[in-house]
């Protein structure tokens, strides 16, 4: 499995609640850098795993992928909610071997009246 593919199955575990396969593709001292949670990749896996609870009808669509050797960065639209515009969100990977050793996210809402014609996408 390549390190893409890894990115990827961590994130649709940890958006489906199944914290066992996500915290089993991350290193034992695996890092995260999100500003609105406590450290520990744990931490970050639980509130991932807790809002797909909170907002059962959460969609995650891939975009694009960028793999750079032991970096992954994973483009995505998130919507929490059926005719939302949603979010445009990044997650940048780093792998120690095959194990996520280091993970940094970014979002931005989409506006429903931005004026950029070409989208977010």
């Amino acid at each position: 499995m390549t390190h893409a593919e890894r990115a990827i199955q961590f994130l649709t575990a940890a958006r489906a609640g199944d914290v066992v396969t996500a915290r089993a593709l991350c290193t034992a001292s695996a890092i995260h850098h999100n500003q609105y949670f406590a450290a520990g990749m744990n931490v970050l896996i639980d509130a991932i795993a807790a809002d797909s609870v909170d907002k059962p009808a959460s969609t995650f669509s891939v975009k694009r992928i960028v793999c750079d050797d032991a970096v992954v960065v994973v483009h995505a639209h998130v919507s929490h909610a059926p005719g939302e515009p949603g979010y445009t969100v990044f997650h940048m990977f780093r792998f120690d071997g095959d194990l996520i050793a280091e993970l940094w996210d970014v979002g931005q809402m989409i506006s429903p009246d931005m004026p950029n014609t070409d989208g977010v996408f």
